[in-house]
């Protein structure tokens, strides 16, 4: 039987859960269907991390400071982040999952994998009706809504953030890529850097097609191994197993399209903010630090910049990590450049009693 991958995503994972909250303990009425908004606050400054469908038609979107939504409606309702509660209502869904299915892979707080094994096919019906069946019955038990996407393995899953609807079963097998994906730009294939961007137009490679075409044994030969890889995922071959390491891993980040063309660096900076303090909200919780740290942008024409660091003692607040983000930013940014996508990871995950303090303190 042909296999097949289930990708299971929750919508607006943070309003929802906050939603969900408020409605518990005071509010009459689902804060989602209102001007509402999520906020967190850091260094004394209050930083909108997620906004309600309504308050988007108001104009109030992310990174925005909270006393500029209040300018723009004054009776926004304001729900602040509970990191413990989010990890509850994940747990609670992540159980839900891992309790119907035997191969599951946590991919993050609010998404994971499942594979529909070929018992399952046999035994239970097809797998859209499957998808929607689940969806269904996260809505009722967790009270949030997800998305599902099917497909024949991982590495689709990971392509296929364009084709998102809220609350949707969608599906995207083999049969469907030359369609849909392969016209391409290479620059979208999963693991495709701007380096290897570059290099691979120098062979005429622009678009997942061309690189599909080529022979895998040439491609190894001239840039080694990680460009057999690549041209696997051009032909979408991925044998990754669905295993669940979620806390093994050695690396989380954050990124968001800045929705219009901006060479405004304050603006910029704002998201690398925004980032920098849930990143750091994430590793608190779980009582990691790091030491290595990662910028990432893409400018208006695709091209892609990137800067990293590597230190020596291994971080976790917030403060810390900002200002690094901001260096590395500015290290790498022409300064001319619209910019139109923003990336920061931090990787090598430790336990945080491994943190080193300095002998001396001036």
């Amino acid at each position: 039987m042909t296999r097949i991958v289930f990708h299971i995503d929750v919508n607006s994972a943070f309003l929802s859960r906050s939603a969900k909250q408020v409605l518990d303990k005071w509010y009459t009425r689902d804060i989602r269907n209102d001007v509402s908004v999520v906020w967190f606050k850091e260094k004394g400054k209050s930083i909108i991390v997620a906004a309600s469908t309504p308050a988007k038609k108001l104009w109030i979107k992310v990174p925005m400071r909270l006393y500029e939504v209040q300018k723009i409606y004054p009776k926004v309702i304001i729900a602040p982040p509970d990191y413990e509660y989010y990890k509850k209502c994940s747990d609670e869904m992540m159980n839900i999952i891992r309790s119907k299915f035997k191969l599951f892979q946590q991919y993050s707080i609010d998404e994971c994998f499942v594979e529909y094994t070929e018992d399952m096919q046999e035994i239970y019906w097809e797998p859209v009706r499957v998808a929607d069946e689940l969806r269904e019955y996260i809505s009722k038990k967790c009270w949030f809504t997800v998305n599902v996407w099917i497909w024949n393995n991982k590495v689709l899953a990971k392509m296929a953030s364009d084709f998102e609807k809220p609350n949707k079963t969608h599906t995207l097998f083999s049969d469907e890529i030359k369609e849909k994906m392969r016209p391409l730009p290479v620059r979208d294939l999963f693991w495709c850097w701007s380096k290897s961007e570059v290099a691979l137009k120098k062979l005429r490679i622009e678009t997942i097609w061309d690189l599909a075409n080529k022979q895998r044994d040439e491609m190894k030969s001239r840039f080694w191994s990680y460009w057999a890889i690549l041209w696997e995922y051009a032909n979408w071959i991925d044998d990754s197993k669905v295993e669940d390491t979620y806390d093994e891993r050695k690396g989380i980040w954050a990124s968001s399209i800045t929705k219009i063309d901006t060479k405004d660096r304050d603006y910029i900076l704002t998201f690398l903010e925004e980032f920098s303090s849930e990143l750091a909200l994430d590793l608190r919780n779980r009582k990691k630090v790091w030491d290595i740290i990662h910028v990432h942008v893409r400018y208006t024409n695709y091209k892609h910049k990137s800067h990293q660091l590597k230190f020596s003692n291994p971080i976790n607040k917030a403060e810390e990590i900002y200002p690094l983000s901001v260096k590395l930013f500015d290290e790498l940014w022409d300064w001319k450049s619209e910019i139109n996508l923003v990336w920061l990871s931090i990787s090598w995950l430790k336990d945080e009693k491994v943190k080193q303090k300095p002998i001396f303190t001036f």
